[in-house]
């Protein structure tokens, strides 16, 4: 009796790593749009998080298997930072929240589904490479532990693949084709049905919430805006005009373009004649712009007031993008990105049973 008690655990090896996967990738996956809250800086402030990540697995799990579970962790947000830089996109170092992951922000969004695919592929393929690292060296040096943390690694990094868009996966396949959520779609309803985990649940809610949001209903009407900016009056007596009557509207001229230090949308207005009466910033795309008032100027305000009204549609920061030229992929590309994909998923699926092969074996 005392000895089949002792091979008990052994046995669950694989369940309970799995359900410690599924609890860090279900609450970290959707609160990274949380990260801009947290300013820790760079690698100071990873290093702080993480030493709090530790203490807080060390709670509840060996402190060498909270130390492992982390670094596993660290080196598959590393991927995906090493990958962005590596497409020129600014990036912050990882921030790590106990029971969430680490989380990293982008100063600078994809422009395109490639550069997206390229970057969330980062993070597996890094975190994967890593795991089997940790396998090796635990067998060189006859180590359980190093086991599995490779064995948890290994179960993050495939379950990161799904093709749900909030994770990597469903990042990755918007290079392959988009058919692949759909695959995500059933993936997840019957990883539901098997794990009953109320987290994965909330992920599925959100993909189909956002898949909604993105191409199930009719798309949002235009939105307006009102903005006020003021003109010296001598610029209209130097370019010989009058100045507008106050109920005078007309449409105005303006252009938009982006700062490439700063990455901030700007929009300039101009009035004929004049040239540029107003710059600001809109993260949207205008659709048109009209005077609509004109108050003159007095002893009180010897500037013209003018008021302007817009129309303008919102630009979706992060989520699925509707603009079908981004994701407007080369078949070459797309074939690379479906191989690397496949593989990735395949050489993971085969580790994880090889290393449950050996745990069950070990236990007999």
């Amino acid at each position: 009796m005392e000895q089949e008690h002792s091979k008990k655990p052994k046995h669950r090896i694989t369940s309970r790593l799995g359900w410690l996967g599924v609890l860090l990738i279900g609450i970290g996956s959707k609160l990274k749009a949380l990260l801009p809250l947290l300013k820790f800086g760079k690698f100071g402030g990873t290093l702080l998080t993480m030493a709090i990540s530790i203490w807080g697995y060390a709670l509840l799990f060996p402190f060498h298997f909270a130390v492992g579970l982390v670094v596993m962790i660290f080196i598959h947000e590393m991927g995906h930072v090493l990958a962005a830089r590596m497409k020129g996109l600014p990036v912050s170092a990882p921030a790590f929240i106990p029971f969430v992951g680490a989380l990293i922000t982008m100063k600078k969004q994809p422009s395109d589904a490639a550069t997206e695919a390229f970057v969330a592929l980062g993070g597996p393929l890094l975190g994967t490479a890593g795991a089997i690292a940790s396998y090796g060296l635990g067998v060189w040096l006859d180590q359980e532990l190093l086991v599995m943390i490779a064995y948890l690694g290994l179960f993050i990094n495939l379950f990161n693949l799904i093709p749900i868009h909030p994770l990597d996966g469903g990042r990755i396949v918007v290079a392959i084709t988009r058919w692949l959520w759909v695959v995500g779609l059933i993936a997840g309803f019957v990883l539901i049905i098997y794990l009953r985990s109320i987290l994965l649940i909330l992920i599925y809610i959100l993909f189909v919430f956002d898949l909604w949001a993105t191409y199930g209903k009719k798309k949002s009407k235009k939105k307006e805006f009102v903005i006020e900016t003021k003109v010296k009056k001598e610029r209209f007596e130097e370019a010989g005009l009058w100045i507008p009557g106050e109920n005078h509207q007309r449409s105005l001229p303006f252009r938009q373009y982006c700062f490439l230090d700063t990455q901030k949308e700007m929009a300039e207005v101009a009035y004929p004649g004049i040239g540029t009466i107003l710059q600001f910033e809109m993260p949207g795309q205008i659709h048109e712009i009209y005077l609509v008032r004109t108050i003159p100027p007095s002893w009180e305000e010897p500037d013209v007031r003018m008021v302007l009204k817009g129309a303008y549609s919102p630009i979706r920061i992060g989520g699925m993008q509707s603009d079908e030229k981004y994701y407007s992929v080369s078949p070459k590309l797309r074939w690379a990105f479906g191989i690397a994909y496949v593989g990735l998923a395949v050489l993971i699926g085969y580790m994880m049973i090889h290393i449950g092969g050996l745990a069950m074996m070990n236990s007999y």
